[in-house]
């Protein structure tokens, strides 16, 4: 009988659901907008107990818990959506362990404090907390941010002293048992430091909808004390780079749920059926997974990401302020190694990638990784859908072959004494020596014989048509002297043929110059082909 009934407590355990809790954000457009939830959803992540949770935010734009609305709300289009009119759907669909809800601003209905408005938000937040733990869930409640903190617009109605005041509510029910995390006195705190540190700032440009530093307070605020109060470890938020991609993934969800439980605003955007929904963010967490476990260091002044794609080490250096679009260029071989291009290019917005595929020598498994990585960076990261391949000596292989196989994703290709024909080298089959250990090494990636490869007909001398179809420019900068890659044997052909093949390629040649040393010293002529390169996309 008591193993029974040990089952049946398990059966009804948050945990027997499968991987872990399910936390649901409610509110209203500060919520829906997502920023602070999904901060605060990276550090419930960093807790093993909600590590594999359902962690999804519905809040919706112009909602009460009062149930009250002003004359004329949206032009007359709508009355304000009250949560009690989809709350029994979103418990029944969700089952919640935890909620976390933060409502007010629209509560008052942005006029004065009023016994009746302020009497209709306490039994609207008293029934929600009934309604939630009727559901076997927890609830915690967060006070409402900030009304026209920066003072740039009338505030006759002394709004902000209202959510004071529903705010000194909520606490006093902490002596009842209430969870309650209260954001306002450290938002204010936060706003003023940063009015200092720039007398610009602004919080939230309309009064009311914090931009993204304004999201970011609300995040640290909450985030400091909810863990705690749920009896856990205070940790920390996760990275920078891994942060975008845990947001798209909790809008894909917000967009779908609401949608699913009914919600009554118009102008909501639809989102998907909750099955594909699901797919799409199982997609996302990987990725996120992969971003939020990587190494962050500072590489010349900029950040850098070290993590794995596809089983292979890879990095990413983020620039301070990106570009529009998020440009990037993708180093295939030798990061760091006469990084002039690339600092300038950080320095412009640029961000820099790069995939350890050594001792491939652009072979098919090589660009099975490469793929991996464009995948991750694009897909998790947001960079442009268009990359400049950088490939240096071994690289111009992995450059070539890549832009080759996916010349739709390429907008330029920078080469630096590149090889393009591993006959060349490192087979040495033509006027240069060769290396006979890199030879062994590239015929096992490629898996061929000797006479195999020598018959081979897709090295990168081979297959410029689809890059000359695709207008990608190529830019190529070579001693005219190289003793290590013939220049004879690889860029004059590809010159040549890229030339017939009415594709364009201009080759800076350096006189009297060897294999080292690579790039040039005034990188301007680089950075403006490729700057030119992406300004005509």
């Amino acid at each position: 009988m008591t193993r029974l009934l040990c089952m049946v407590l398990f059966c009804l355990s948050p945990l027997a659901k499968g991987s872990g809790p399910t936390v649901v954000f409610l509110g209203d457009s500060i919520t829906y907008d997502g920023r602070w939830a999904a901060w605060v959803e990276s550090q419930l992540r960093h807790d093993n107990f909600y590590a594999e949770g359902e962690i999804i935010n519905v809040g919706l734009g112009s909602e009460t818990t009062s149930g009250l609305s002003e004359p004329g709300h949206a032009g007359g289009q709508f009355v304000r959506p009250c949560i009690h009119q989809r709350l029994d759907r979103v418990l029944d669909a969700l089952h919640p362990d935890l909620v976390i809800a933060c409502y007010g601003m629209n509560d008052g209905i942005y006029q004065p404090l009023d016994e009746g408005r302020m009497d209709a938000y306490k039994k609207g937040m008293t029934l929600l907390k009934e309604k939630v733990e009727g559901a076997r869930a927890q609830i915690v409640f967060v006070t409402p941010p900030l009304f026209n903190p920066d003072k740039n617009i009338p505030d006759p109605s002394s709004y902000d002293g209202v959510l004071d005041a529903q705010a000194a509510w909520l606490k006093s029910n902490e002596a009842k048992g209430w969870k309650v995390i209260d954001i306002r006195p450290g938002l204010k705190a936060a706003v003023a430091s940063a009015r200092v540190a720039n007398p610009g700032f602004i919080y939230a440009a309309d009064g009311v909808h914090p931009g993204t530093e304004g999201h970011r307070f609300i995040a640290d605020e909450i985030g400091e004390d909810l863990l705690p109060l749920l009896e856990r470890k205070a940790l920390p938020f996760a990275n920078a780079a891994a942060y975008p991609v845990l947001y798209r993934r909790a809008q894909v969800l917000r967009d779908a749920w609401l949608s699913e439980t009914k919600h009554s605003r118009p102008g909501v955007p639809e989102g998907l059926p909750v099955a594909e929904a699901k797919r799409e963010a199982a997609k996302l967490w990987q990725e996120y997974r992969i971003v939020d476990e990587a190494r962050i260091s500072e590489w010349s002044g900029y950040e850098r990401l070290d993590f794995k794609v596809d089983e292979r080490d890879a990095l990413l250096v983020r620039p301070k302020q990106p570009a529009k679009g998020n440009p990037w260029i993708w180093r295939t071989e030798f990061f760091g190694h006469e990084p002039q291009a690339d600092l300038e290019l950080l320095a412009r917005g640029y961000h820099v990638a790069y995939i350890d595929v050594q001792n491939m020598y652009g072979a098919p498994v090589a660009m099975r990784h490469m793929d991996a990585l464009y995948d991750q960076l694009v897909g998790a990261q947001g960079l442009s859908k268009k990359v400049t391949l950088e490939g240096f000596s071994r690289g111009g292989l992995f450059a070539f072959n890549w832009a080759a196989l996916n010349p739709e994703r390429v907008t330029a290709l920078y080469v630096d004494a590149p090889v393009c024909d591993f006959k060349s080298w490192p087979g040495g089959k033509g006027v240069g020596p060769g290396s006979p250990e890199d030879w062994k090494r590239c015929l096992q990636a490629y898996g061929l014989s000797e006479a195999e490869a020598m018959a081979y007909s897709k090295n990168p001398v081979d297959q410029l048509a689809p890059l000359a179809k695709a207008g990608i420019p190529v830019l190529a900068v070579i001693g005219d002297s190289d003793e290590v890659v013939p220049v004879a044997e690889n860029i004059d052909l590809v010159e040549k043929r890229y030339k017939e093949l009415g594709g364009k390629i201009e080759v800076i040649r350096k006189a009297g110059g060897k294999h080292h040393p690579h790039s040039l010293p005034d990188p301007k002529p680089i950075v403006d082909f490729i700057t030119a390169a992406e300004a005509r996309q």
